[in-house]
C-alpha cells in the first residue's frame, strides 16, 4: 500500500512539472505583438521566431530521444527544467529580436526534453500505483497516463498564452514580470522533482546521438496513422499559437491582449478537457472521431478569417480544440500501446517528432505566405492540406483495424 500511495504522489507530482514546464513554452505568445511593436519586425518573422522553439524540440528529441531509458527519467526531467530556467532569464533580459530567438530554442529544448520523458514516467508511475486495477484491458494503465500527459501538455501550453495575456492587458511591464513569476513556479516543479523516485532500474551511459526513429515493429502501420493525426493537430495548434494574435488584430480588428490570450487557450483547454473525457473511450475510435471533426474546425476557421467574423472564429476555435484534443489522446494513446517498454521513451519521443514537425513547417509557410497572398489564401492552402492529411490519417487507422 506504501508503494502504490509513492506512485500516486509521484505520479501528480511529475504532471505538475510537465504542465509547468510547458506553461513556460507559450508565455511569449500574447507578447509577440508587444515586440513586433517594439522591435518593428513582421508576422513572418514572427513564425522563424517561433519555429526556432520547434527546432529545438526536434533537436532535443532526435539526439535524446531515449536518454531517459539510458540514465532515467529524473536527470532528463531536471535537465529540461534548467533549459526552461535559462530561457526565462533570456526573455528577462531580452534587448532585441536576437533574443527571443536564443530564448526560443532554449524553450524547444526544454519541451524536447520533458514530453517523451514526462509522458513515459507517468506510464511507470501509474502502473507502480495500480492506477488501472479498475480498466479493462491491458492498455488502462498506458490510456490513463495518456490522458493526464496529454491533460498536462495541452494545459499547460493553453494556460501559458492566458496568463501572459492578463499580464501584458493588465500588468506593469508585461514582458519581464510574467517571466519573474514563472521563475515561482519552476522552483515548485524543482522541489517535485526532488522527491518522486526514480523508475528506470537498468541505467547505461548517455550517448547524444541520432540513432534512428523509434519505430516499433508490430503495429508500424497504425503508428504512422497516429504520427500524421499529431502532425496535422500540432499545426492547428501551432498557427494558433504563433499568429492568431496577429490575426486577431490584422484581419478581426481585436486589440486586447488578454482577449488574445483568451482566445488561444480556448484552443488548449478545450482540448485538454475533451481529454478528459475522451480518454477512457478505445484510442482508434477517438482518433477517427477527432479528425472528422477537425475538418469541419478547418472550415470554421477559415469561414470566420473570410467573413472577418469574429463568432465563426470563436465557432472554429472550440471545434478545434474538441478536435485537437480527441486526435491528440487517442493518438499518443496508439503509440503508448504500441511502444515496447525498454524503448518507450524512445518510441514516444519519434511520436512527439511528428507532432513537432506539425508545429515548425504549417507555421513557417503561412508566416512567410501571408506577407505575400495575404492571411486567407495562406490558410486556406493550409487549411486543405491538413484536411487531405487526416483523411490519409483515418485510411491508416481504418486499415490498422481492420488487419488487427
Amino acid at each position: 500500500m506504501r508503494a502504490e500511495r509513492r506512485g500516486q504522489v509521484a505520479f501528480w507530482l511529475v504532471a505538475y512539472l510537465f504542465g509547468a514546464t510547458m506553461l513556460g513554452t507559450t508565455l511569449p505568445t500574447p507578447l509577440y505583438v508587444i515586440y513586433e511593436s517594439q522591435w518593428h519586425f513582421s508576422a513572418g518573422l514572427t513564425t522563424l521566431i517561433y519555429a526556432t522553439y520547434a527546432v529545438g524540440v526536434l533537436a532535443a528529441l532526435l539526439l535524446a530521444g531515449r536518454s531517459s531509458d539510458q540514465v532515467g527519467r529524473r536527470p532528463v526531467l531536471a535537465a529540461a527544467l534548467g533549459f526552461s530556467a535559462v530561457s526565462t532569464v533570456v526573455f528577462i533580459l531580452a534587448s532585441g529580436v536576437g533574443w527571443l530567438f536564443v530564448g526560443r530554442v532554449l524553450s524547444g529544448l526544454s519541451a524536447g526534453l520533458v514530453t517523451g520523458t514526462a509522458t513515459a514516467a507517468l506510464t511507470e508511475y501509474a502502473s507502480r500505483a495500480g492506477r488501472d486495477r479498475d480498466s479493462t484491458g491491458p492498455g488502462g494503465t498506458s490510456r490513463r497516463a495518456s490522458m493526464v500527459a496529454t491533460a498536462a501538455n495541452m494545459g499547460g501550453l493553453g494556460l501559458g498564452p492566458l496568463v501572459a495575456g492578463l499580464f501584458a492587458q493588465y500588468a506593469p511591464d508585461p514582458t519581464v514580470l510574467v517571466f519573474e513569476v514563472y521563475l515561482g513556479l519552476l522552483a515548485l516543479a524543482a522541489f517535485a522533482l526532488a522527491v518522486v523516485p526514480e523508475t528506470v532500474a537498468q541505467r547505461q551511459r548517455l550517448s547524444l546521438r541520432f540513432s534512428g526513429l523509434g519505430i516499433p515493429a508490430v503495429g508500424r502501420r497504425e503508428f504512422v496513422a497516429a504520427g500524421v493525426a499529431g502532425f496535422a493537430a500540432f499545426s492547428l495548434l501551432g498557427l494558433f499559437t504563433a499568429l492568431a494574435p496577429t490575426f486577431l488584430s490584422s484581419v478581426l480588428h481585436q486589440h486586447n491582449h488578454a482577449v488574445s490570450g483568451a482566445i488561444v487557450f480556448a484552443i488548449f483547454g478545450t482540448g485538454a478537457a475533451s481529454q478528459l473525457f475522451l480518454g477512457r473511450f478505445p484510442s482508434r475510435r477517438v482518433v477517427t472521431f477527432g479528425l472528422a471533426l477537425f475538418v469541419v474546425a478547418l472550415a470554421l476557421i477559415v469561414a470566420g478569417l473570410s467573413q472577418a467574423s469574429m463568432g465563426l472564429f470563436l465557432a472554429g476555435t472550440i471545434t478545434g480544440g474538441l478536435a485537437v484534443g480527441a486526435v491528440f489522446i487517442g493518438s499518443l494513446s496508439t503509440a503508448n500501446r504500441l511502444a515496447p517498454p525498454e524503448i518507450r521513451g524512445r518510441v514516444v519521443s519519434t511520436y512527439f517528432v511528428f507532432a513537432y514537425v506539425g508545429l515548425t513547417i504549417p507555421v513557417i509557410g503561412v508566416g512567410i505566405a501571408s506577407d505575400y497572398v495575404g492571411d486567407f489564401r495562406s490558410v486556406l492552402v493550409c487549411a486543405i492540406a491538413l484536411a487531405a492529411l487526416s483523411g490519409v490519417s483515418i485510411a491508416g487507422v481504418r486499415g490498422a483495424a481492420s488487419t488487427s
